[in-house]
């Protein structure tokens, strides 16, 4: 993997995570991580969601007026929102009952829009690539808060109980406040890796700049 992929990577897990960083889709990223299977189903469906949302509005920018592209981006989210719906009713009707109407919040959900805002400078390729890791990063917090919370908070994991953990259960995981907590120390770890990052940067430019004078004083 190149330095440019490792970069567009980390991006999009750390330094511009929807959840953690940017807050971005903090209120389902809560109320839909007390179990696995409700994660991984709104996260299957805002990958979706920003994913065709990005790439259709990249595809029709040109055909769109710029004082229509807000108003073009919500129906294109609320139709796309709508299309998950219908799916997710027909053949996961157990997790679609779970999502509730948290699932409906998708189509105005500012993740998918800061999704079509990039997408008005972008090709539809970069568009489905920084939409594809955006969603998988939002998804793959969803799930690291859900198996805690459901781990840690009922002893279980995607509803199989954990026979062993019955007696070692912290149930104000798997209510309301257990998400903001779960969140708020998922929040402070990567903050501190994005601030470690950030400082090894700083200091690998500093040294860099160092020896280029160094250099230029040898000549």
């Amino acid at each position: 993997m190149n330095e440019n992929k490792k970069s567009i990577l980390l991006r999009g897990a750390i330094a511009e995570n929807p959840v953690l960083v940017l807050f971005l889709g903090a209120c389902p990223a809560m109320a839909q991580s007390a179990n696995v299977l409700s994660a991984l189903g709104m996260g299957i469906a805002v990958l979706l969601v920003l994913l065709l949302t990005a790439v259709t509005m990249a595809a029709l920018k040109k055909l769109i007026p710029e004082g229509a592209k807000l108003a073009a981006s919500i129906l294109v989210a609320a139709g796309f929102t709508a299309l998950i719906q219908l799916l997710m009713s027909a053949f996961l009707p157990g997790i679609y009952q779970n999502l509730g109407v948290y699932l409906s919040v998708v189509a105005v959900d500012l993740i998918v829009f800061s999704g079509a805002e990039k997408a008005a400078e972008r090709s539809a390729g970069e568009c489905a690539r920084d939409a594809l890791v955006t969603g998988l990063g939002f998804t793959a917090i969803l799930l690291a808060m859900a198996i805690v919370r459901e781990f840690f908070g009922s002893g279980s994991f995607a509803g199989i109980t954990v026979p062993f953990m019955a007696n070692f259960t912290v149930p104000v995981l798997a209510k309301a406040p257990g998400g903001f907590v779960v969140l708020a120390i998922a929040a402070a770890i990567a903050n501190t890796i994005r601030s470690g990052k950030l400082e090894a940067d700083g200091n690998t430019g500093a040294a860099a700049g160092i020896s280029a004078a160094n250099n230029a004083q040898g000549e």
